[in-house]
């Protein structure tokens, strides 16, 4: 029995031995607990409230470049559009709806689409910045009630008004803060469309 307790004994040294290098290679790259000295990747979902509740984002960080930059996209848009509504009409202008019929504006609404790029950098472990800008495209509707119901569903109905509607230029900034090892969250503001930009990143070894 003691010559086979010396054996197992034997064998335990050398699979430690093989497995040392490891986890001392594991313990040198701290995946997720550092912005400014792991490299990074994160994917997640990002809004822009109020007008763009649908949008997928990502961003790179690499300490190789200059301790912690890198780089910040994301895709945002409009989840509806009058334009899809039952009572929008296609056949009716801006001006026939004010000064033809006379009707009464209820609403106001724009639908969005953006493309936007940024550059990142980490300023602590736990904390980085993003700025840049892009692309908007933005669609603008007008809702009228007419008060004989002769017109739309019940009286109410959707207009296009081109006049305000077009491409844009968008600028964006913001915080990313690290929430734990897998987590990022986003925080930060648009221009076009005008609003809170706010998001949640799961975080991807590089």
């Amino acid at each position: 029995m003691t010559e086979r307790h010396g054996m197992k004994a034997a064998a335990s040294l050398v699979v430690a031995a093989l497995l040392l290098p490891s986890v001392r290679l594991e313990a040198q790259r701290p995946f997720g607990r550092d912005l400014r000295n792991t490299p990074y990747l994160g994917v997640g979902y990002v809004a822009n409230v109020p007008d763009a509740f649908v949008g997928g984002a990502m961003f790179v960080l690499t300490p190789k470049l200059l301790g912690g930059a890198g780089l910040y996209a994301d895709v945002k848009f409009s989840p509806s559009s009058p334009a899809r509504a039952v009572e929008y009409d296609a056949t009716i202008t801006v001006d026939q709806a004010e000064n033809l019929y006379g009707d009464r504006l209820y609403l106001q609404q724009s639908a969005w689409f953006s493309v936007n790029l940024a550059a990142v950098y980490a300023l602590t472990p736990e904390l980085a910045v993003y700025a840049g800008g892009g692309y908007s495209r933005e669609h603008h509707y007008r809702q009228y009630f007419d008060g004989t119901q002769t017109r739309g569903f019940q009286g109410f109905y959707w207009v296009s008004e081109p006049a305000a509607s077009g491409n844009r230029v968008n600028a964006l900034g913001g915080v990313l803060l690290r929430a734990g090892r897998y987590l990022v969250f986003q925080m930060g503001v648009g221009a076009r469309p005008a609003g809170a930009d706010v998001g949640v990143l799961l975080t991807l070894p590089m």
